[in-house]
């Protein structure tokens, strides 16, 4: 469970972290003592559970804050400790989806007994969301028609964030297989590749021996590497990447696939496997052309709309072309248009991803609120940039392309 304690001073937060010893459940604790970013908190932070909020945010501005989060996510728990009378009407604090309302200072047993409440009642809300996940696991493939657009920095921001967010099995499958970057990237070595998977296991051992030739990742996902050496490649099949996927899916709630810039044999049979699609491009002329070619090619394999969604990926000022004009050229918009930023090769020589390694940073805020609409249960829609549309996409929906097409 993860609380967000809300209030400029320090008294509060000191006594939440008295209180949660006392419960039966394990949470964390995040402080926010600037309460005119209180929405931002939530944004970077994921899904919370339950906010904590202090005698600073009860007047009318504060609560019409704390009515504005709780309208986007109405499972949030919220409690409410005042000093002294507030000066605030009922109707507000009702408003504000309080379930609680305490007066400061508040003894730790109340405070526990409060937040034991919460908790329970966020629990009774959130219960049935896992109707949401099939039990096949869904499939999200990375994609561009140029190199260098940060797939494989995208595929494990997203690895990362529906791990940490969901609590649920991630892995990412590397299909770029002759210069994967994967492992590299997350300073990885790992013992076995998808090329031993292939040639040592048939299918029916796929299931059963498949976890011995993943390699974990410290922020809790698993990863299948590339191969090692690229002529490798030529051994695969797309029935290959197929049945691997097949495997995954049974394995995980979540299976990431990363993929090389081409439409070859083995990136189609991904795409085949696929719940949605993430398309990438940089603020560059030959990159935003190729996506538009990309897309139109997309078009004719008969993929739908509704399961690709864009990304507009190191996008700078001053740089001859500028967003809104890119943005003009694709009217179903991007569901996240992610800034330039030296954060994000630094967490690479570090082997994290940028949302583990810096969440506060700009470039984490927006990645984080483009991916928030994956998570299971409703999370609310959050507009990674002014100039975004995203369309919300039916994430569950299998591609319409039969599969016998991928070897046509």
């Amino acid at each position: 469970m993860k609380i967000v304690v809300a209030d400029r001073s320090d008294s509060l937060v000191n006594a939440v972290h008295q209180s949660v010893g006392a419960l039966r459940h394990a949470v964390e604790i995040v402080p926010c003592s600037r309460v005119a970013e209180l929405a931002d908190v939530f944004t970077s932070n994921g899904p919370v559970d339950i906010l904590v909020a202090g005698s600073s945010l009860m007047s009318r501005a504060g609560l019409g804050r704390i009515a504005a989060i709780h309208d986007a996510n109405p499972a949030l728990s919220v409690v409410l400790v005042s000093g002294g009378q507030p000066d605030v009407h009922l109707a507000d604090i009702i408003r504000a989806g309080a379930m609680d309302l305490l007066s400061s200072p508040v003894r730790p047993s109340v405070l526990a007994s409060s937040l034991e409440r919460a908790i329970e009642r966020r629990r009774a809300l959130v219960g049935q969301v896992d109707a949401v996940v099939p039990t096949g696991g869904a499939t999200f493939t990375v994609a561009s028609a140029t190199g260098g657009c940060g797939k494989t920095f995208y595929a494990t921001n997203l690895a990362y964030f529906l791990a940490h967010h969901t609590g649920r099995r991630v892995c990412i499958a590397d299909f770029d297989l002759q210069f994967g970057e994967v492992s590299t990237a997350l300073r990885l070595r790992p013992k076995y590749t998808s090329f031993d998977l292939v040639e040592r296991l048939e299918d029916e051992a796929l299931d059963e021996h498949i976890d011995e030739y993943l390699v974990a990742h410290e922020s809790g996902f698993s990863v299948l590497a590339a191969p090692k050496d690229p002529t490798e490649a030529d051994r695969f099949s797309s029935q290959d990447v197929t049945r691997i996927i097949d495997a995954l899916r049974r394995r995980f709630d979540y299976v990431i696939v990363d993929t090389p810039a081409q439409l070859s044999e083995i990136v189609l049979a991904a795409f085949d496997r696929s719940d949605l699609l993430f398309t990438l491009a940089t603020l560059d002329l030959p990159s935003v052309r190729n996506m538009g070619v990309f897309l139109t090619t997309l078009q004719r394999l008969k993929i739908p709309a509704d399961n690709v969604q864009l990304i507009l990926n190191k996008a700078e000022s001053n740089v001859g072309i500028e967003v809104e004009q890119v943005v003009k050229l694709f009217p179903q918009g991007f569901s996240s248009i992610l800034p330039y930023s030296r954060e994000v090769s630094r967490s690479i020589n570090l082997g994290m991803p940028v949302l583990a390694a810096a969440p506060g940073t700009d470039v984490s805020r927006k990645l984080a609120a483009g991916m928030t609409p994956l998570l299971p249960g409703g999370a609310p829609v959050v507009e990674s940039a002014p100039l975004a549309r995203p369309r919300r996409s039916p994430l569950f929906r299998r591609f319409a392309r039969p599969a016998t097409e991928v070897s046509s």
